[in-house]
């Protein structure tokens, strides 16, 4: 180090001794020694300082110039001797270079690559916390299988920088949701208990609204079949306007159900009955009018038990007429009419009631059957009632 100085010295003073050589620059020491000084206010000392000032500006001039030249002598050559270098150590520091190049490329690629596996890994390990958000207010069938999908989870896939995170992660989660899952059960359970109790309440009530409905069906078609005894003592007049109302009134589904057809059955014989009813009014007005004697007025200390009218007896012979008999498929058209009359053996008319009817299967085969069964029945009702009022008049 201390040659390689000495020669760089030994250098610069053969560039510059053409200028200033040690023993110029000590004569310019004692020439101006740092006592010299000049008086600036002195005229002819002012000049002589401008001189010393030119003297200077030349000499350090000169060397710069000196420098310079040098310099760039230095350079040019410096640069020849580095592009000779440079022919000799090129084919070598290329191809270095080059695999220096791929060798870099290629770690950075690697590294890039494996930076990207560990994020994705890491975005996996993320998403199985993004599992109990999804589980949040879900069935407990939907946990259930989400409890499966993360369980599949091979954590063993995972780089050995994540993959304890991944195990720790993972039970986590399972535990979590297991949790949420045990919760989400019980919640069911108590909802299927209300839901249950929800169904059998609305099961009641729906019970009981048919329960209700089919009584009020049961009241109308009731007070649609005791319809006639209503009119036993009204006039001829209001029955036949009791019959126009009842031809002109339809039975619909909505007010009577499944017993659309029995009330349809019911409506027409109650209107064959009032029409019986209607003639029989007809006659005895007729009869009334024709027939009436003078009141008799008997005066009696003892107070006399009236006996029943002859409306009460129609009607009272009408509703046993009407009374459902055990075992009767047709209430108002039932087979087994019983009457302490045409059991008699006494009565006066001889008339034997019909104790063989036809049977139900046959009377719904042929209409015209049905209907004769229809009047008959109607008719025998009323003998009844006739006879009632014979027997009774015979008596007294």
């Amino acid at each position: 180090m201390t040659t390689n100085q000495n020669t760089a010295t030994n250098l610069v003073e053969v560039v510059y001794q053409e200028d200033l050589t040690k023993k110029g620059l000590a004569d310019l020491r004692k020439q101006y020694p740092k006592s010299f000084s000049l008086d600036m206010s002195d005229d002819d000392e002012f000049k002589q300082g401008r001189k010393i000032r030119t003297e200077r500006n030349k000499l350090v001039k000169s060397i710069n110039d000196r420098r310079i030249g040098f310099t760039n002598e230095l350079k040019a050559y410096g640069d020849e001797l580095i592009s000779k270098i440079d022919v000799i150590y090129d084919p070598i520091i290329n191809a270095f270079e080059l695999e220096d190049k791929r060798r870099k490329e290629e770690a950075a690629r690697i590294a890039k690559e494996r930076e990207a596996f560990l994020n994705k890994q890491r975005q996996e390990i993320a998403q199985m916390h993004d599992f109990t958000e999804q589980c949040k207010n879900q069935s407990s069938q939907f946990i259930a299988d989400t409890i499966e999908a993360v369980d599949l989870v091979d954590t063993e896939s995972f780089d050995k920088e994540l993959i304890h995170e991944a195990i720790d992660t993972k039970k986590n989660i399972l535990e979590a949701l297991n949790n949420m899952y045990q919760a989400a059960k019980a919640a069911e359970a108590v909802e299927a208990e209300r839901e249950q109790l929800r169904i059998q309440q609305e099961a009641i009530a729906q019970q009981e609204r048919l329960q209700k409905q089919a009584q009020e069906i049961g009241e109308r078609i009731n007070n649609l079949r005791n319809d006639p005894m209503n009119y036993f003592d009204k006039s001829s007049a209001a029955v036949a306007e009791r019959i126009e109302k009842l031809e002109q009134f339809t039975p619909t589904a909505d007010k009577f159900g499944d017993r659309l057809d029995e009330v349809i059955q019911v409506l027409a014989q109650v209107i064959q009955q009032l029409k019986m009813m209607h003639q029989q009014k007809l006659q005895l007005e007729s009869v009334a009018v024709t027939t009436d004697p003078e009141p008799q007025v008997q005066v009696s200390q003892e107070p006399v038990e009236q006996g029943p009218t002859l409306e009460q007896q129609e009607r009272d012979a009408l509703a046993e007429a009407n009374k459902p008999v055990k075992d009767e498929v047709e209430p108002l058209l039932g087979n087994n009419f019983k009457s302490p009359v045409f059991e008699s053996t006494s009565a006066p008319t001889g008339y034997t009631p019909l104790d063989l009817w036809p049977s139900s299967q046959d009377r719904a085969d042929n209409e015209e059957l049905d209907r004769i069964c229809d009047q008959l029945d109607v008719a025998e009702s009323y003998i009844e009632v006739l006879e009632q009022r014979l027997n009774k008049a015979l008596a007294a």
